[in-house]
This record gives C-alpha cells, sequence and structure tokens, in this order.
C-alpha cells in the first residue's frame, strides 16, 4: 500500500452532505476516496496548463458576485481580452439557497497567457467552482 499520510479537513455541512451522497451513488468505498479521486482529477486538470505554445479551452468560474469580485472580474477581461473569444453570465441559485454569478469563457492563444488568465480567477474572493477545459 502507498505511504498515506491524514490530514484534517472541515466542510459546510451542506457540502459534507453532496460529498455522502456523491460516495454511495459513484460506488466509492468511503469519502476518503472519493476526496483522493476529485484532488487527482483536479491535479490532472491543472496540469494540462503545462503545455506550451497554442491551446484552446473552457473556463468556467462561480462565485458570490460581491462589488470587489466583480470589478476584479472586469479588470481579469480587459487584461486578458486577446486570448477571450467568447463570455457568457448568469446568476444561479445553489443547492445552500444563495445566488451566485456563473461565467464561461471560450479561450484561444498561448498557453502561458491562458494559465495566467485562469490563476487569476481561480483565486477569486468568494470562488465556489472553478474548471479549467483544455482542448
Amino acid at each position: 500500500m502507498v505511504n498515506v499520510e491524514r490530514i484534517s479537513v472541515s466542510f459546510p455541512k451542506f457540502l459534507l452532505k453532496e460529498i455522502d451522497e456523491i460516495t454511495e451513488k459513484k460506488g466509492y468505498s468511503s469519502r476518503s476516496e472519493f476526496i483522493r479521486d476529485s484532488i487527482r482529477k483536479n491535479i490532472l486538470e491543472n496540469n494540462q496548463l503545462d503545455r506550451e505554445g497554442f491551446i484552446s479551452g473552457i473556463v468556467i468560474i462561480v462565485y458570490s458576485p460581491t462589488k470587489n469580485a466583480m470589478e476584479k472580474m472586469s479588470r481579469a477581461y480587459f487584461e486578458h481580452n486577446s486570448i477571450i473569444k467568447s463570455i457568457n453570465q448568469y446568476y444561479i441559485k445553489t443547492s445552500c439557497g444563495k445566488y451566485k454569478k456563473v461565467e464561461t469563457f471560450i479561450i484561444e492563444g498561448n498557453s502561458e497567457d491562458i494559465s495566467n488568465f485562469y490563476d487569476k480567477i481561480s483565486n477569486l474572493e468568494g470562488k465556489v467552482y472553478d474548471k479549467i477545459i483544455i482542448f
């Protein structure tokens, strides 16, 4: 067996409920197995940005639409407008009953520029979810 180190992680109750539901639905043997699998997928996705040259993709971000967060997103659009080919914005009500802003971007360009853009928006205050899909 692989050498395993234990860590402690805290989750809000609503998120833990969703973790338990997915763990059971997908047939994972434990929460830990589901969380490890989710982290592995995240690492693989982020490693796609290490490719060099021209790439295309989709970026999705969900966040609390505070004035500060929306101003930071606007700055990110203008700073990286050369790689953003399309933006779609809308609001959703999350499972915990709060409204969040969802933005999707079609992106094309140098992998370093795309990585810089993704790093900037994925560290946004109030972010609930982010994902990048590279083609």
